[in-house]
């Protein structure tokens, strides 16, 4: 039996916020909580252009810079910024496969997967996204998401992975999925491709308690906050949340 290792947490601000605000939520929001949020190995994926006065900003204090997309190849690819020169400019992380990249753009997973290894490649952790457009059964959705993270199977083996489960009908709702059908999801995704270097991480409709609710039906490794990661009021709460809920107090997996 190997205890779960501590939890982490991440969190994406899209395109909602500029730099200025970006500026402010790490002054006024994440740098008063870098203490916590690095013993949760939390990382924030931001747009391009703020990566680097980001990792300026946060300095040495825990925090992780991720992207929030990459291109799988270098060369004439206008307007695209490469796996590598992200490594170059100090990432960790790249997020990979959002459902809003799935609908809005077309990618599908032969794309994605050209992603997933380009990032691999370049030293970076992918964040691989997976998740059901509209609500389905557990047994519908654990077929889907299998699907969607396959690429891991094939890439992934031996390499720093994660795997973000959030079904888009959660996302920037007001509920997310609920334990049991999560716990399902999970227990599918650790049977395709579970290894001892890859890590899930539930998304979608996050608030304090959604954590503690979730692992009480199967072991997950952490959560993405949304919305949350902006209100000082509910980071602190999360982050409280999974701060004590270490190995001791998770069910270890097989």
């Amino acid at each position: 039996m190997k205890a779960l290792a501590p939890p982490l947490t991440c969190t994406s601000t899209k395109m909602n916020l500029g730099l200025s605000d970006t500026l402010r939520w790490l002054d006024d929001i994440v740098l008063p909580h870098a203490p916590e949020l690095a013993r949760l190995a939390f990382f924030a994926c931001l747009p391009h252009p703020l990566l680097t006065v980001a990792r300026a900003r946060l300095g040495d204090c825990g925090v992780g810079v991720g992207a929030q997309n990459c291109w799988f190849e270098g060369g004439a690819v206008t307007g695209e910024v490469s796996a590598d020169l992200l490594a170059e400019l100090g990432c960790r992380h790249v997020m990979l496969g959002h459902a809003e990249r799935r609908r809005l753009f077309g990618e599908d997973d032969d794309l994605i997967a050209r992603k997933v290894a380009a990032a691999l490649d370049a030293g970076l952790v992918p964040l691989l996204c997976v998740g059901e457009d509209t609500r389905l059964g557990p047994e519908d959705a654990a077929r889907h998401v299998v699907r969607q993270a396959a690429v891991l199977a094939r890439l992934g083996a031996g390499r720093p992975s994660l795997v973000l489960y959030e079904p888009a009908w959660a996302i920037g709702g007001d509920h997310g999925a609920s334990p049991g059908h999560a716990a399902h999801v999970l227990e599918a995704l650790h049977t395709a491709l579970g290894t001892a270097h890859t890590r899930f991480l539930y998304g979608g409709s996050v608030t304090p308690g959604t954590y503690t609710a979730l692992r009480r039906a199967a072991p997950w490794d952490g959560v993405a906050v949304g919305r949350a990661a902006q209100d000082p009021g509910m980071l602190h709460e999360v982050t409280a949340e999974l701060l004590g809920s270490g190995p001791e107090g998770t069910p270890p997996r097989e």
